[in-house]
């Protein structure tokens, strides 16, 4: 662009320089064109800007999909285990349950299925029941034994280890509501209860 379209002057254009744009204004009437030469550069400026931003939005959904997957797979594993947990807990319970029955004669605290009884008496509201059962070791009973108890709703209120007349023994003190169960383990395999009721 030699002359300018509106006087006719010859090269009478100065380049100006306005918000990132390039126009090219003539010296004698004043008059503003855009200027042709750098219509491609900002062309080529405005489509690389335009990729590069596709490009970051595209690593941004990059970003938010793997993180996305990393927290499907780990609600995945959270919830797998919360089903092995619960069924493993439900299975053993049942398991348990199926080793104990309740004790009518000792106001319906658990006892073992398979034990051998030595005694049972009743004397007013005073119950002793004494068996022999192989899984007691030394002063401890099974643990499935004492979340059966637990699960029963029997508390423990007492428990401690104490010797009377030379024999070593353990003794546990259970509560439920108004009733009382004296458990005492002596010998190897030997369990006395004393249930006792306030009614």
């Amino acid at each position: 662009m030699n002359n300018c379209p509106n006087c006719l002057a010859s090269n009478p254009f100065n380049k100006v320089y306005k918000d990132g744009l390039v126009f090219v204004k003539c010296e004698y009437c004043n008059t503003i064109f855009e200027d042709n030469s750098t219509r491609k550069t900002r062309e080529v400026s405005e489509r690389v800007r335009n990729e590069v931003q596709n490009k970051a939005s595209n690593e941004t959904d990059f970003l938010s999909l793997g993180m996305f997957t990393l927290m499907k797979k780990i609600a995945i594993v959270v919830a797998l285990a919360l089903v092995v947990a619960v069924g493993t807990f439900y299975i053993y319970t049942n398991i348990i349950d199926s080793r104990y029955e309740k004790e009518e004669f000792l106001y319906g605290f658990p006892v073992p299925k398979d034990v051998e009884i030595k005694s049972k008496s009743k004397i007013g509201s005073v119950s002793s029941y004494i068996i022999t059962w192989d899984r007691v070791s030394g002063k401890r009973i099974p643990i499935d034994y004492k979340l059966i108890i637990m699960k029963n709703g029997w508390k423990i209120k007492k428990e401690g280890d104490s010797e009377l007349d030379g024999i070593a023994y353990h003794a546990v003190k259970y509560k439920k509501e108004d009733v009382f169960v004296s458990m005492v383990i002596r010998d190897p395999d030997s369990l006395t209860f004393t249930g006792v009721s306030d009614n």
